[in-house]
């Protein structure tokens, strides 16, 4: 088995963050992205396969456990995964990584509205990908690890690139981008982001 952990400091009271993982309509405002199936997935993971153990401790399937603790005013959230753990590329620990940063530009930014998302995904290599990230304009770096980046972009949206090879490879694997924003409508936002995925990666996105 695969071990893991990925941890995060948000800016917030603890009883803040614990709120945001345990309440699914606050967990939508963080977690993945928008797809169908993205209450159930919601319900499934934080819900019905959880087992909440308040003031810090979520109990979750296949091992997982999240872990809530006070940092004098601020909260460091903890995901661990029993095992060993390795350099090779890990879609639960990945995941985490990208939703942590989420949840905590929720909690921190304050955005007002709902979340609304845009997803692409696809063949690509690090470089173009990052490339996309840079022609939209940073204006802050939010994460940066060997296979996701995260920042803010000058319109203020939350932007990650993430790839199953590390993102200084030249070689081409499976990949997303993934952009999130609060109270506005993407349609414009995902045109954008389809024409800078086909610039720098030169290949039709499938579009969530």
């Amino acid at each position: 088995m695969t071990g893991f952990e990925v941890q995060a400091v948000v800016a917030a009271p603890r009883e803040r963050v614990w709120s945001a993982l345990t309440e699914p309509a606050e967990v939508r405002q963080w977690f993945g992205w928008e797809h169908p199936g993205l209450d159930e997935e919601i319900r499934y993971i934080f819900v019905d396969h959880a087992q909440a153990v308040p003031p810090d401790r979520i109990v979750l399937a296949a091992g997982q456990e999240i872990q809530v603790v006070d940092d004098g005013g601020r909260t460091v959230v903890r995901v661990t995964m029993p095992g060993e753990s390795g350099e090779a590329y890990d879609v639960l620990a990945e995941g985490w990584r990208l939703f942590f940063a989420q949840l905590r530009f929720w909690l921190e930014q304050a955005p007002a509205g709902d979340r609304h998302t845009v997803r692409l995904s696809g063949v690509a290599a690090g470089p173009g990908l990052l490339a996309a990230l840079e022609s939209a304009g940073v204006k802050e770096h939010w994460h940066g690890s060997r296979y996701l980046r995260m920042a803010v972009d000058t319109d203020g949206l939350l932007v990650a690139v993430t790839a199953e090879r590390p993102l200084t490879d030249e070689e081409s694997g499976p990949a997303a981008l993934v952009v999130s924003g609060y109270g506005r409508d993407l349609a414009a936002v995902r045109a954008g982001w389809v024409a800078r995925w086909r610039a720098t990666v030169g290949d039709e996105p499938v579009v969530e």
